[in-house]
């Protein structure tokens, strides 16, 4: 392989490694799926085959796109959302176009952008994004005051909110896996970044409304994570869309934010074993597949009520 060659990432990551980092050992994390708790690989959690390959849309599913951001009344919000998806469709459209008749080379290269494409994109937000965990575990949380810093930080919040099998799956439970002739599914690549843009402005343009807190974890029960580690708090268990946004983000087993309506009286007081206990439950709730933890006895204990809620 030349030196400049990348290889494709096949893996990819709708959870990222860096961020479960603080509940593993040597990169070894303890599970939680389908009722057994094993040791596993940071490598080999949270993740899918060719997650993020771009898919060439119809043009079904691209007017079905677009619709979801063409009645917003914020005008550089959609011209950013216009180029994300103009951005995304160019690949396909232009293997389409090419068809065969083409230096192989340069479809191999040209394909390698379509499977790797989407996870350079996600690698750059994660890249942001670590700055704020970094600092968030240190105790500090004073870039929330600064525009730009909040606005980067709302977003990479907002992206690992949406870019999780978990969202995929249960837009496809409420919605079906086909709308109007177009197949949720494949659509959900382009629109999931999109919805991460649009919730990610609300919560900028709204963030005097809004408070980051952290919460730090004193008891001998560690927070856990999850296949979804960002949770709404306002969320029910219900198919019914929650009407209010707020936030709760584990960042190790003794440290979690919350961003909250400045009247929220959540992380004013310290935090005991059945609180935490609590927070873990809601994020079991909102799994997909797999929890977390720096503890194979703490997992082991919350198995069966994980079973039988």
């Amino acid at each position: 392989m030349r030196p400049m060659e990348r290889k494709v990432t096949k893996k990819q990551h709708y959870v990222f490694r860096t961020y479960l980092k603080p509940w593993a050992d040597h990169d070894s994390i303890y599970c939680l799926r389908e009722g057994r708790v094993f040791q596993a690989n940071l490598t080999k959690v949270a993740c899918e085959r060719f997650f993020y390959r771009l898919q060439d849309l119809t043009p079904s599913e691209l007017r079905l796109v677009e619709g979801f951001f063409s009645k917003h009344p914020s005008e550089p919000l959609k011209a950013i959302q216009k180029r994300f998806l103009e951005t995304y469709l160019f690949p396909t459209r232009l293997r389409r176009q090419l068809g065969r008749n083409v230096d192989r080379k340069f479809l191999s290269a040209l394909d390698k952008v379509i499977a790797q494409g989407q996870e350079d994109y996600h690698q750059k937000i994660e890249d942001d994004l670590l700055v704020f965990l970094r600092r968030m575990l240190a105790g500090d949380i004073d870039f929330y005051s600064d525009s730009a810093q909040a606005a980067s930080f709302l977003h990479g919040i907002c992206v690992q909110y949406t870019r999780t099998k978990r969202i995929i799956e249960a837009s496809i439970d409420v919605i079906g896996s086909e709308f109007n002739g177009c197949d949720v599914r494949r659509i959900m690549g382009a629109l999931s970044p999109l919805m991460a843009m649009a919730i990610g402005h609300g919560l900028f343009i709204d963030r005097e409304k809004f408070k980051l807190v952290l919460i730090d974890n004193d008891s001998d029960t560690p927070f856990i994570t999850a296949d979804q580690p960002v949770v709404n708090l306002q969320a029910g268990y219900t198919r019914k869309p929650p009407e209010k946004l707020e936030l709760f983000y584990p960042l190790s087993p003794k440290k979690a934010m919350l961003l909250l309506e400045t009247s929220s009286k959540r992380g004013e007081f310290p935090l005991g074993a059945l609180s935490v206990n609590s927070y873990n439950m809601m994020m079991a709730k909102n799994s997909y597949e797999q929890i977390f933890s720096n503890s194979e006895e703490y997992l082991n204990s919350i198995k069966g009520a994980i079973r039988c809620s």
